[in-house]
Order: C-alpha cells, then structure tokens, then sequence
C-alpha cells in the first residue's frame, strides 16, 4: 500500500479504510510536524495540532477531492492550525497577564495583613514556578515582563532569534497560567 499514490490513497482512505489513513499519516507526518513545531515551539502542542490536523482530514474524507498530492491541503490545513493556535495562545496570555501579573503589585489601599500576606504568597509561588523553567524561558520571561525589555532586546541580550524569545514567554506564561488554576 506504501507504493500507491496520493489519490490512490486518499481513495482507499474515502472508503473508510484505516490502514491507507495510516500510510498517508507515515508519509507526511513528520514533515507537517516539523514545520508545525518551527512555528510554534512546543513539541507537546506540535503533535496535539498535528492530530487535529489528521482527525480534519479523516472527519472531511467524504468532501475532500484531490487531483494528484495530499500534501498541499495538508500544508494548508496545517498552516490554518497554527494560525488559530497562535491566536488562541495570545488570548490565554492577555488573559493570565489581566489576572496574574497584577498580583505582583502591591493592591492599592491594602492596609490589611491578609491582602499583603497574600500576596506575598503569590509572589512566593511565581517565584518557585519561574525558578523550575529551563534557563532560556526564566531568562526571556524575567527580561520581559521584570525589567520590561522588548522582544527584540532580549534577543540581542540572549543571542537568540526574537521568535524564540516569543515562543519562550508565551510557554512561560501557558506555564504559570496552568499552576494558577
């Protein structure tokens, strides 16, 4: 079945045949998972997308018409992916900054013990879970929304590309967003 091509595949696959899903899975898996992970980082969050990725193709087999290669809708519907994850992860951190960052900050008119023990405690907290991050992501988290660098700031500071040091907030806020919870 692996010498078969695309449409020939992807016509096995129309009639509900698993193992010629598989097949186009072996074939350009890898492919879209590496050009899904340049993009966004995270391997945990690559291979969660590059499912998607397949469960959409599986799900629209039926209404899908292909002339000669898969991979181009593939591609695309991986491109498409990422685009919406991207977004998604920018609401999740505006999100977390609107109710975490701001605890750092002393509330203000807090005369009372219990406000500043807790925030203390919160501090405390963000400190440890900033602590466990691998040395890139406390660096670029810590320039960023400590001393208040730009992007590309710390990507001179650092000696990394700005996506990194955008990719490594954004899964230092993902981080302590999920420990806020």
């Amino acid at each position: 079945m692996k010498e078969l091509s695309d449409k020939e595949l992807f016509d096995i696959v129309k009639v509900d045949n698993t193992q010629a899903f598989s097949v186009l899975f072996d074939r350009y898996g890898n492919t879209l998972l590496s050009f899904i992970l340049k993009r966004i980082g995270s391997i945990t969050d690559a291979e969660d997308i590059l499912q998607d990725v397949f469960a959409s193709l599986w799900n629209r087999r039926h209404k899908i018409e292909i002339e000669d290669s898969i991979y181009p809708y593939l591609f695309k519907a991986a491109k498409y992916e990422v685009i919406d994850w991207m977004i998604q992860d920018q609401k999740r951190i505006k999100h977390f900054e609107r109710l975490v960052l701001p605890l750092e900050e002393e509330p203000v008119g807090a005369s009372s013990s219990d406000e500043k023990l807790l925030v203390q405690e919160l501090s405390f907290m963000l400190d440890h879970e900033i602590a466990k991050m691998p040395m890139t992501m406390q660096s670029a988290f810590n320039l960023s929304r400590m001393e208040g660098l730009s992007i590309k700031e710390i990507a001179f500071r650092l000696s990394i590309s700005e996506q990194t040091v955008k990719n490594n907030i954004s899964l230092a806020l993902s981080r302590l967003k999920l420990k806020a919870k």
